[in-house]
């Protein structure tokens, strides 16, 4: 039995691929993940409604080429589509997002990190030839620019792409997707991408970054036909956002689990001070109201 066909589209985290991805499962002849959990591997619905699979992920913690071969050895016969943004739009727009952490754990990664591995899955997609798709052509011309993402997958353009008849509820998996898209979409494609898009914005980018990203990128910019130096717009920042454990998830419960810890070790403190007055009494103090038990811890 030949491989089911599987749709993988992948791009940066705030690059417009959620974008992309609700246009293609907007299709009547395609169902599957509108956006994927970005710390964790895709796992495909197994009843989807459709005969053609969708999935779109975001690269961040896993490389494109990870996923696909995770997908492939899941029995997936997966077919490539990259979503590419000017990464100095992209870190400009990440580094102020929640899901943006520029951490050092690896479900919350360096960003400079994420941007290395887009970089490789680009370069591994003009060597094999596989579809890019620009996303500053969408924002230009959109109907356009989708139905030739449909002419480099196989597939016929469908109108319903552009005028998007299907509701949230009728995608088999779209518990997730970018907050930005979810907040500004419209009715149609057209009514949802706007060309002030295609600007390039620095104003939250410090100036190390900028000229990291300037010269780390500067082939990909070459060949996609982005400018070579944008000026920066920053005001007065650290010369680079550096990555640190505090800005982890795993931070956040690591806090959260040693303030529960030190709640716990109060309550038991109190506890020992009631005993020798004997069971009555640390009855009685368990009954008390809400305040008369804060008191007591707090003396």
């Amino acid at each position: 039995m030949n491989p089911r066909p599987l749709y993988l589209c992948g791009g940066l985290q705030s690059s417009g691929s959620t974008l992309i991805s609700w246009c293609f499962l907007q299709r009547p002849d395609m169902d599957g993940v509108l956006d994927a959990r970005f710390d964790t591997l895709p796992q495909m619905p197994a009843d989807l409604a459709r005969p053609l699979a969708w999935c779109k992920f975001t690269i961040a913690c896993f490389r494109f080429s990870e996923v696909m071969e995770y997908l492939r050895d899941e029995g997936w016969d997966v077919r490539p589509l990259l979503v590419v943004r000017d990464v100095r739009s992209v870190f400009n727009s990440l580094i102020t997002k929640s899901y943006g952490r520029n951490g050092v754990t690896a479900d919350d990664p360096p960003v400079r990190l994420r941007l290395h591995r887009f970089l490789e899955d680009w370069t591994e997609f003009r060597r094999r030839g596989w579809p890019l798709l620009r996303f500053e052509d969408l924002a230009a011309e959109p109907v356009s620019t989708v139905r030739r993402a449909c002419e480099q997958l196989g597939l016929p353009y469908e109108n319903s792409m552009a005028s998007w008849p299907k509701t949230r509820e009728q995608i088999t998996d779209a518990r997730y997707g970018n907050e930005s898209f979810l907040k500004t979409r419209r009715a149609t494609l057209r009514e949802t991408v706007v060309q002030s898009l295609m600007r390039v914005k620095t104003s939250c980018i410090p100036p190390e970054d900028l000229a990291w990203m300037e010269l780390k990128f500067a082939e990909m910019n070459r060949v996609m036909g982005y400018p070579e130096h944008v000026p920066a717009e920053a005001p007065a920042c650290p010369a680079r956002a550096v990555p640190l454990f505090e800005n982890t998830r795993r931070c956040e419960r690591l806090r959260r689990k040693n303030r529960l810890s030190r709640s716990a070790r109060k309550l038991a403190d109190a506890v020992r001070r009631l005993l020798p007055l004997g069971a009555d009494a640390v009855k009685a103090w368990g009954t008390r109201p809400a305040r008369g038990i804060q008191a007591e811890q707090a003396r």
